[in-house]
């Protein structure tokens, strides 16, 4: 009686007016994502990813996450960008092709839940969402956030496949991969035990109910247990203790927007207008009291849009790939109940062609408009990273291992090193917690730490980044540590100050450039021994300021 039902509604005759709608909507989206995926092979590695890839450095030269590098990401992260590292490359082609196989496989996930219901609503929101990333720009590739999507899109497929044959090992592998997505961000919990509770809500005996709990969480598990075990050899577990519950929620708390932002701002507002189409085609449901209100694979996409907003909520600093996992569940919700509606051949006159402006809008504005801000992308050979390398290739180069150190948040400093593969004099990569109210418990213990390990090295050269977290950019930050900035005055002479010529393009809105200055310790430091004619910095890092000229010594 169901499949006469369900004939009777998806393969009416008239039914195939419709279908040249759907196949065009996602021969349309997929064009435009082949097209941005072709125009942006070129893209810098940068950004976080840059920051995660030197974490691998560092850990492959023997320093251990948490207790040699001071970091808030979870160690997931760290294993997701060492696997991508050795599978793909380390540089930055190597890393486009990463993030493009990850949009890739989102793609993917989407068409095989969508597939018994209709195969092109997942093509059409898998190229639709890859275009949302791209356009975000190239600061976001490869993002955690993005990650956790494509391993829950996973995990969804297999529950579905689950509900229709209840096989134990496909719970396994989503409760696996739901795991690991945890030790990237934790929110990703809230979706595995909202999903997994719709799926015992989806069977009514009591041992098929202690089945599914065994199952969906034991194996949860099994990331976490190793990631613990992999702290206790390396005797880092009291140092990711330590961090956990002291530096990451202080970092959480720093730059968040109010409560009322994520009530107003959902989603990106090129997704609004389809959030206003979905809400008036669920509503318009209720006017057949033969149709099921939601299926089985809505139901699960719009736990995992509301659990998307959840995490996007909690992370609160409202960050463009933070709202991927929402945007991805919820682009494959509207498409696929847009596309069901337009195979419905007892769906309305009305409500048909609510749907196919669903699709259009999705195929026809959202992608071509995403394509064409993606165009605007562009880095520049005279950036922050690029002037920096030649300024440290001519003070030495590989000779400033473990002899040079960041004073920068994410301006590019770390990146720099690790294009040039240099070991970095200590192991604190931000100084974002450096400047903050020295009231705050957290900031004490991140200055002694810091301080303990920089006069210890002694680094030969400083970069000092006028990028200050949370504060107008501004080279006074330092005098916000009054310790810091007599020790800086005390032992280093200011050598110059960099002004990169060229608006930042990372992303859609271009921003001014952040500026960079090089600190020479003294010239009874080990550096300065070797540096004896004054006029070789002068020929190898020209030309000076006159104010910047006169400070640097005398050998």
């Amino acid at each position: 009686m169901a499949a006469e039902t369900k004939e009777s509604l998806y393969n009416h005759p008239n039914n195939r007016q419709f279908l040249w709608i759907r196949l065009a909507c996602a021969l349309a989206a997929l064009l435009c994502a082949v097209i941005f995926s072709t125009t942006s092979l070129h893209w810098l590695l940068v950004g976080d990813a840059s920051l995660m890839h030197y974490i691998v450095f560092l850990v492959q030269k023997g320093m251990v996450p948490y207790r040699d590098i001071v970091d808030v990401n979870l160690p997931g992260s760290y294993g997701i960008e060492w696997l991508a590292m050795h599978l793909f490359g380390t540089g930055s082609l190597a890393w486009r092709l990463f993030d493009l196989a990850v949009g890739v496989g989102i793609g993917i996930s989407m068409t095989v839940i969508s597939w018994s219901e209709d195969r092109f609503a997942g093509l059409t929101a898998g190229a639709v969402f890859l275009l949302i990333h791209g356009r975000d720009g190239m600061n976001e590739l490869g993002q955690r956030d993005l990650i956790m999507t494509l391993l829950l899109m996973i995990s969804t497929a297999l529950l579905l496949s689950f509900l229709r044959r209840p096989k134990i090992a496909k719970l396994i592998v989503a409760s696996t991969l739901a795991g690991l997505t945890a030790t990237i961000k934790p929110t990703a919990i809230f979706f595995w035990v909202a999903m997994l509770t719709y799926i015992l809500y989806r069977h009514r005996t009591v041992e098929q109910r202690m089945r599914i709990w065994l199952w969906g969480l034991f194996p949860f598990l099994f990331v976490p247990a190793f990631v613990g075990m992999y702290l206790i050899q390396h005797h880092a577990l009291n140092a990711f203790w330590i961090t956990a519950t002291g530096l990451i929620p202080f970092h959480s708390h720093l730059l968040r927007h109010p409560a009322t932002y994520f009530f107003l701002h959902p989603f990106p507002s090129t997704l609004l207008p389809i959030l206003l189409i979905w809400f008036i085609a669920i509503a318009m449901r209720l006017d057949n009291a033969t149709e099921k209100f939601f299926s089985d694979r809505e139901a699960l996409l719009l736990v995992g849009t509301l659990c998307g907003l959840l995490s996007f909520f909690i992370q609160g600093k409202a960050l463009p790939y933070h709202r991927y996992p929402a945007d991805a569940f919820f682009l494959l919700l509207a498409c696929l109940t847009f596309s069901i509606t337009l195979k419905q051949s007892l769906a309305s006159t009305a409500r048909r062609a609510l749907a196919a402006t669903g699709l259009l809008l999705c195929s026809f504005l959202i992608a071509p408009q995403c394509l064409l801000r993606t165009f605007r992308l562009r880095s520049s050979p005279d950036d922050f990273s690029s002037l920096l390398q030649r300024d440290l290739v001519n003070l030495g180069g590989p000779s400033l291992n473990h002899q040079v150190q960041c004073i920068d948040f994410t301006a590019g400093c770390i990146t720099t090193l690790y294009r040039m593969r240099l070991e970095q004099s200590t192991g604190f990569l931000y100084d974002c917690y450096l400047f903050q109210p020295e009231t705050i418990p957290v900031v004490l213990r991140y200055r002694s730490a810091f301080w303990a390990k920089l006069t210890a090295a002694q680094p030969s050269v400083l970069v000092v980044s006028n990028h200050d977290c949370g504060h107008p950019n501004s080279f006074q930050k330092i005098d916000r540590w009054p310790a810091l900035a007599t020790y800086l005055q005390d032992q280093y002479d200011l050598l110059k100050e960099v002004q990169p010529p060229d608006l930042i393009r990372w992303a859609s809105t271009a921003v001014p450039p952040y500026r960079y200055r090089i600190y020479l310790r003294r010239k009874n430091g080990p550096f300065h021994q070797t540096v004896k004619d004054r006029s070789f910095l002068r020929k190898s890092i020209s030309p000076l300021p006159p104010l910047f000229a006169r400070q640097i010594p005398r050998g």
